[in-house]
Formats: structure tokens, C-alpha cells, sequence
């Protein structure tokens, strides 16, 4: 547990350094030099965080995905599944669990953006997420970034998104 604590602080640490200088562009996003991916940092006042140079239609996608993570409470969800991983970390189970519940975020998120931006804007959309998304070479049991979990399938459901049919969506709440 120890460890994993530690690895969390020191990870924010080093990420909270990296965007010590970054530049307020409007409300709570910030661009800066010194990141490759866009992602939401902080608890109480999370702020988006998106790489200098970023074309304006990538930002806008970005900062729509980031926004909902803030707006459904993504950043909360994701620490306390964490600090959950964090007591259980011997346990399988919650390691997959925390694995799934990362990528139901992301895909979540994705869905939303696809709403708001609509059905023709699917590849440009699915272009943003590979020219973002970050290698694997460390693990990281704490993504943050905006293309850091599961980009193949995300691009995947970007591309075959359909809107359900209310009827669909009813049927849904009704079963649950």
C-alpha cells in the first residue's frame, strides 16, 4: 500500500511541476509546452491541460472530452477508485476492475463528444484520439491522459457510434 501511495504522490508531483508554468487560456483550461496529452489535473478545481501548439478543431475536441470528465466527476471517480486498488492491491479482481472502470470512463466520454459533435465529424474526432494518445511504456496504474486507455477501441466505438433510439434508451432504464 506504501508503494502505491507513493508512486500516486510522486506521479502528481512530477506532473504538478510540469504544468507549473502553464498559460491560462479560458475559464479552467491550460495550455502547456512541457505535456504530450491532454488530461484533467486537481480535485477541488480540476483544470484541463492541453499541449502547446494544439490546432484549434483538435483543442475543441479536447476540451469537450476533458469538460465532461469534469462535468460527470471523472477525477473523483477515478481517485477513489485508486485509493480502492490502493487497500486491495493484492486482490486481481480490483486491479481488473479498476482497468475496466478507467476504459468505461474514457469510452463514456467519448460517446458524449460524439452527441455533441455529431455523426460527420467521427474521423476527425478519431484522429485527435491517435494523434494523442501516449505509448505504453510505463505502466500506470493512474491514467490521466486524454489517449492513454484503450485508443484502438475507443477508436473503434468513435467510428461504428450510433445515437440509440429512444425507445432503446427506455427499454434500458426500464431493465435497470
Amino acid at each position: 500500500m506504501i508503494v502505491m501511495l507513493l508512486y500516486c504522490i510522486i506521479s502528481y508531483v512530477v506532473v504538478k511541476r510540469k504544468v507549473y508554468d502553464a498559460i491560462k487560456l479560458e475559464g479552467n483550461v491550460y495550455e502547456c509546452d512541457k505535456i504530450a496529452t491532454p488530461f484533467v489535473l486537481g480535485v477541488i478545481k480540476p483544470r484541463v491541460y492541453i499541449p502547446y501548439h494544439m490546432d484549434k478543431d483538435s483543442r475543441k475536441y479536447v476540451i469537450t472530452h476533458e469538460k465532461a470528465h469534469i462535468k460527470r466527476g471523472d477525477h473523483i471517480t477515478k481517485i477513489v477508485g485508486f485509493i480502492l486498488l490502493t487497500v486491495y492491491w493484492f486482490n486481481p479482481f480490483i486491479w481488473i476492475a479498476y482497468g475496466l472502470l478507467c476504459k468505461d470512463i474514457e469510452l463514456s466520454c467519448d460517446e458524449k463528444v460524439m452527441k455533441n459533435i455529431g455523426e460527420d465529424k467521427k474521423k476527425q474526432y478519431s484522429k485527435v484520439l491517435l494523434e494523442y494518445s501516449v505509448s505504453k511504456k510505463v505502466i500506470n496504474a493512474c491514467p490521466l491522459a486524454f489517449g492513454q486507455v484503450a485508443v484502438k477501441q475507443r477508436i473503434k466505438n468513435v467510428l461504428n457510434y450510433k445515437k440509440p433510439a429512444f425507445w432503446i434508451v427506455i427499454l434500458s432504464v426500464i431493465v435497470c
